[in-house]
């Protein structure tokens, strides 16, 4: 039903709207469709019915950020338990993208394929107990393994805060048809739940907050703020492990209260 209804108010964006990109905001005569939750990413157990969420997006922003979602992708299915429905089929994706089994690919293709997989596996270093601050709220341990057994993978903070506020731009559009404009924006936090502040937790708790999946590899929670409705605070997961909290807050007020 939610998503059902989601869909009506989507038909109802205005036409000016609809020809904006979501990420630059530039007027466009032709959008093209980005996905809010990339193709690859989603698990072989999703639905055929599932609505793939998709959002308008300037050629030049769509091909900038899929490039960052695949090196993203990438790295963040590398720690993500390959027994888990929610992540079914994404392992084989990775392979694929890599060229490990790919037959009749171009030379160049093959190069490009190798280049790529040799920057993933320098990418990885053995476990680092100097590492364990900065692991990512969902990942890390997984059971019947010793930490000191892990090893351990860098993900770009630059391209993962890109990524990020990229899913949160679009499931903004696809949930309220907005797009973020000044003087709000988006702010990504990497707070493990146990750590989230309380009034936070309340209101993604809240019988008021949207709690929708997208398949099951996505859940999206959404609760908007009692004393401006343009203030609203996400908490997405993705393959039932990563997850991070983002709020859209208006960033003159926050500006103020810094004076």
């Amino acid at each position: 039903m939610l998503l059902r209804s989601i869909s009506n108010e989507n038909r109802l964006v205005t036409e000016m709207t609809k020809l904006r990109c979501i990420h630059c905001g530039n007027a466009v005569d032709e959008t093209t469709k980005d996905h809010v939750f990339p193709t690859s990413w989603y698990p072989d157990t999703t639905p055929d019915d599932t609505q793939r969420w998709t959002a308008p997006s300037c050629g030049t922003c769509n091909n900038i950020l899929g490039s960052m979602e695949k090196k993203v992708f990438s790295r963040l299915i590398l720690c993500v338990d390959p027994q888990k429905p929610e992540a079914a089929g994404l392992y084989a994706k990775l392979k694929r993208s890599l060229g490990v089994g790919v037959v009749d690919l171009s030379k160049e293709e093959v190069a490009h394929r190798q280049r790529q997989k040799l920057g993933l596996i320098a990418a990885i270093t053995p476990h680092s107990p100097a590492s364990s601050g900065s692991i990512l709220p969902g990942l890390g341990s997984h059971p019947g393994f010793r930490d000191e057994d892990l090893p351990q993978i860098r993900i770009p903070g630059d391209l993962l805060l890109q990524v990020y506020e990229k899913i949160v731009r679009g499931c903004e559009y696809v949930l309220a048809s907005r797009i973020i404009e000044e003087p709000y924006g988006i702010q990504i936090y990497f707070v493990h739940e146990r750590n989230f502040p309380e009034d936070l937790t309340q209101g993604l708790k809240s019988p008021a907050a949207e709690d929708v999946h997208v398949g099951p590899g996505f859940k999206v929670v959404r609760a908007i703020a009692h004393d401006d409705p343009c203030t609203v605070a996400y908490e997405i997961t993705l393959w039932g492990s990563a997850y991070f909290l983002a709020i859209i807050m208006n960033r003159s007020d926050e500006a103020l209260s810094a004076n």
